[in-house]
């Protein structure tokens, strides 16, 4: 844990509050931020961390835009109408295994990469652990220029990662690095997964919204996840 960049840290305890709010039958099935807010007063590290809750809204807002929230606190929804004032919401969470929906795995799956795990086809034979990496699969091709590389391998200082797709746009010569999470049913694969974002944070990459060429998405629900493709395959093209 604390090895963990503060952004990550900060994240899991306010997770940890919100969890602990939202388990108290007298607390609605839907609170905004100003409620979960009131939480940090009894916790001496988030209030110091945000002091006034502009700043907490602040945060709540860089870590949505860079797809992080979504992957450590993904009961909240948020209005995003106003540019400048973002609304914050976060809601009860339902039955974890009888919510899951198409494409995402069982609480059994693991963060892995065994050739046996393999049992999704694409329409060009290749295997997938999940229909939600077939599905980006698929959108990819459907672009002639694009090359792409299946758990492409990624060393820094020693230390080797796969990443889920490397994908060479041969007009621009830009590549770019595409991880998908399609489970946060699991306390391990979510700690497997807060470990390699971190990886890539502390090796300098960046996303895209910062400037780099790092994907990551996050499965929350059909229509979410489609719009994350789409919206992510339109700035690699």
């Amino acid at each position: 844990m604390e090895s963990l960049p503060p952004e990550i840290k900060a994240l899991k305890r306010i997770k940890e509050l919100l969890d602990k709010l939202m388990s108290d039958r007298a607390t609605p099935v839907e609170i905004r931020s100003n409620a979960l807010y009131e939480c940090f007063t009894k916790d001496s590290q988030l209030r110091k961390i945000f002091p006034v809750q502009r700043t907490f809204n602040q945060f709540l807002r860089q870590q949505h835009d860079t797809s992080i929230l979504k992957q450590l606190i993904p009961n909240y929804r948020v209005d995003t109408s106003d540019r400048l004032h973002y609304q914050w919401y976060f809601f009860r969470e339902t039955n974890k295994k009888a919510g899951i929906g198409k494409g995402i795995e069982t609480s059994d799956s693991k963060l892995a990469y065994k050739a046996n795990e393999l049992k999704v086809v694409s329409s060009d034979g290749q295997k997938f652990r999940s229909s939600q990496e077939k599905d980006i699969y698929e959108r990819l091709l459907t672009c002639d220029y694009l090359s792409i590389d299946l758990e492409f391998p990624i060393s820094k200082h020693g230390e080797k990662r796969y990443a889920d797709f490397k994908i060479l746009n041969r007009i621009t010569q830009k590549t770019f690095y595409w991880e998908h999470f399609g489970m946060t049913n699991s306390s391990k694969y979510m700690d497997e997964m807060t470990k390699k974002l971190e990886w890539y944070r502390s090796n300098g990459f960046k996303t895209v919204e910062n400037g780099g060429n790092v994907i990551f998405t996050i499965y929350s629900e059909p229509k979410a996840f489609q719009r994350d493709i789409n919206k992510y395959i339109t700035l690699i093209l």
